[in-house]
């Protein structure tokens, strides 16, 4: 049988288990298709793979997110221990004593073992990076939430009621100062 009657057989078997809600098997299924149409350059068939690939890993992803996030560091645990105690959820791996190779076995094991689990790795420098982007991230939406239209003092107040929460935001500190500023000038009117 040639790989292009090959993918299309697994393709159709995809098809059908994406329409069956089995994700992880369809997953496979599209992943092994891939694997032969780029062996053939056939990409074609790899953009026709992509969109049930995409959504049955959308699909195991929203899954494990349901399950929560784990975060595993500290002391090194092997790929079977994890999986029996997290066979679902958002595996977050801190390196170290996590390596590369961890992470590879871990995301094999979970295939194996059909189980819906995001796995990604980070070491301290990508930390601190997701980290620090989060307060910027928490600080940028707290001051879209604030309505600019409102009187300076109102607005003062509602970022005020924020600051603890957003932390070390430059820009909110700048916005604090300048409508303070702008209330204060507005006293003395």
């Amino acid at each position: 049988m040639s790989h292009a009657a090959q993918i299309d057989k697994l393709m159709e078997r995809a098809s059908a288990l994406l329409e069956a809600t089995d994700y992880l098997p369809c997953e496979a299924a599209c992943v092994q298709a891939l694997e032969l149409a780029r062996q053939d350059g056939d990409y074609d068939r790899i953009a026709r793979i992509m969109m049930p690939l995409q959504e049955a890993r959308r699909q195991r992803r929203q899954i494990a997110e349901d399950a929560g996030v784990f975060v595993l560091t500290g002391h090194h645990r092997k790929p079977e221990e994890i999986l029996d105690k997290h066979p679902a959820g958002c595996l977050l791996l801190t390196d170290p004593p996590y390596t590369a190779e961890d992470e590879r076995a871990l995301r094999a094991l979970a295939r194996q073992r059909n189980c819906f689990v995001e796995i990604q790795r980070m070491d301290r420098c990508e930390l601190r990076s997701a980290f620090l982007a989060g307060l910027e991230q928490r600080g940028d939406a707290a001051l879209a939430r604030i309505d600019h239209a409102q009187p300076v003092e109102q607005k003062i107040d509602s970022l005020l009621d924020r600051l603890d929460y957003i932390g070390d935001h430059e820009i909110a500190h700048q916005r604090l100062a300048e409508w303070s500023r702008a209330a204060a000038r507005n006293r003395l009117k």
